[in-house]
């Protein structure tokens, strides 16, 4: 400690709050700012977009859009804490748009499959998050020297901290307020030994700064207020202490940077998957059959379920971030959500004279009367991102996934599948904060093991937005 026990006071108040905060500043032995700020600043850590293995921006409350040659995904989520910073509970709510056409053609006549649905989500932040300091000791020393003046400052000056002086107090506002060009606030006896104890403040009442005065005046009349209400009982103290003096201290002083954060996420989408066809998508010689047995103006609605959940580890140090994500989910839905369709799927007739889907590689798919049967799929999945450049603002990212069969409707084709892609990545910052997340991704989707995946290569790019950067915007024009 700086200090020892400073004087002989027998103020109550005095020593009990020197007990406290001796107690208080035990805990900077081990830690370089208060526990509450290093929550506070770990919990701003979900508002960084990284991308996952999904379509989705679920990592943060964010919009997200992602295009490949087949399909064309749009999605907004937040993310909300349950209680207050230190809560490890995270839930999630959102929106999702996903249609074979570009973003500005949905549910058009020529978009044979489009899907609305919402995203409902429960993260669980697990470990003992952390963040990082300079390591330099002497950083430290210096910073835990001016922290412990700081908050002696009323030892040092406990005779400010009294009823009389915020009585003293509240009736010189009164006067200033009421101030006129023959007053002489100074030569009134009633404010002579609070003014000594203000010298600050006199010399502004002696140079009639009286605007000036009055804030003052203010300030230390709130600061002498919480010292006593804070003594009123032992936890009260200790929440002023550590919440108030100690915290304000280590937000303006703050020497940590990054963050290392582990979680698991539980998430389930559900959506409505609506499937569109037309004369075009039937072969010309059986269309006088089709419609004596169904109506092709009908759009066939079912519902696609997906449930995920994922293990997710992220590290922001010095000169890198990092970001893994292992995971397992489950799809069902209907067969004309199949990963393997190739292109846009048309209606024939086989030789038992079934309806039947097949698509552009002219691949039978199942029967058209079971398109409202379940197709349950599972897949294992992993993901990871690095930025290592100066600015931490270029890296690369490699997704993999391994998708199964869980059952299928009678007469269905389907084959497990694999999906490899890799690209850069591109973080733009602003303030400390991601702004913009922007990726390009080229590699193999859904090829079928042991077979020539020559025409499974494929490209994409994803953009993700965080809401914060336009919550903090509003906040600084509020306080403009």
């Amino acid at each position: 400690m700086l200090f020892g026990y400073i004087g002989n006071s027998q103020n109550p108040n005095t020593i009990k709050y020197e007990n406290q905060l001796n107690t208080s500043l035990s805990h900077y032995n081990n830690n370089a700012i208060q526990d509450t700020l290093m929550k506070e600043n770990i919990s701003n850590a979900f508002s960084y977009v990284i991308f996952s293995n999904s379509e989705l921006a679920t990592n943060a409350s964010a919009f997200s859009y992602s295009q490949n040659k087949e399909k064309t995904t749009i999605s907004i989520n937040s993310n909300f804490r349950l209680g207050d910073t230190e809560s490890p509970y995270y839930i999630r709510a959102g929106a999702n748009a996903t249609g074979n056409k570009n973003v500005f053609e949905f549910y058009d006549d020529g978009s044979w499959n489009n899907n609305v649905g919402i995203n409902l989500g429960f993260i669980r932040r697990i470990c003992s998050p952390s963040v990082f300091y300079t390591g330099k000791k002497e950083t430290k020393k210096l910073i835990d020297n001016r922290r412990e003046i700081y908050a002696r400052e009323i030892i040092y000056n406990e005779i400010k901290y009294s009823n009389d002086n915020l009585k003293k107090i509240g009736e010189l506002k009164k006067e200033i307020k009421s101030v006129n060009s023959s007053t002489d606030l100074l030569k009134n006896k009633d404010y002579t030994n609070l003014l000594e104890i203000l010298p600050s403040i006199k010399k502004l009442l002696s140079e009639k700064k009286y605007e000036e005065a009055f804030v003052s005046l203010d300030k230390e009349e709130k600061k002498i207020k919480k010292f006593l209400t804070s003594v009123d009982s032992d936890e009260k103290l200790k929440k002023y202490i550590e919440n108030d003096l100690l915290y304000n201290f280590d937000k303006e002083n703050d020497i940590t940077y990054g963050y290392s954060l582990t979680w698991f996420d539980l998430n389930l989408n559900l959506s409505n998957s609506t499937y569109k066809f037309n004369e075009d998508n039937i072969d010309d010689g059986i269309i006088q059959d089709f419609n004596n047995i169904f109506d092709l103006t009908d759009d066939i609605n079912k519902l696609k379920s997906v449930i995920s959940l994922s293990f997710n580890k992220t590290h922001n140090a010095k000169k890198t971030i990092w970001y893994y994500q292992l995971g397992v989910n489950g799809t069902f839905g209907s067969f004309l959500n199949n990963s393997l369709i190739n292109g846009t799927p048309n209606i024939f007739q086989n030789e038992d004279d079934v309806f039947v889907i097949r698509d552009e590689d002219n691949q039978t798919f199942g029967f058209y009367e079971n398109i409202d049967k379940t197709l349950a799929t599972g897949a294992f999945n992993a993901y990871g991102a690095i930025f290592f450049t100066k600015k931490k603002n270029f890296g690369f990212n490699l997704s993999a996934q391994h998708e199964y069969l869980i059952r299928k409707p009678n007469n269905t084709y389907y084959e497990n599948n694999f999906s490899v892609l890799f690209g850069p990545i591109f973080r733009k910052e602003k303030d400390g904060e991601t702004s913009l997340t922007f990726g390009i991704d080229i590699g193999w989707k859904n090829g079928i093991y042991g077979t020539d995946v020559t025409n499974d290569f494929t490209g994409r790019i994803r953009v993700g937005i965080p809401f914060n950067i336009y919550t903090k915007k509003r906040k600084e024009t509020k306080s403009k």
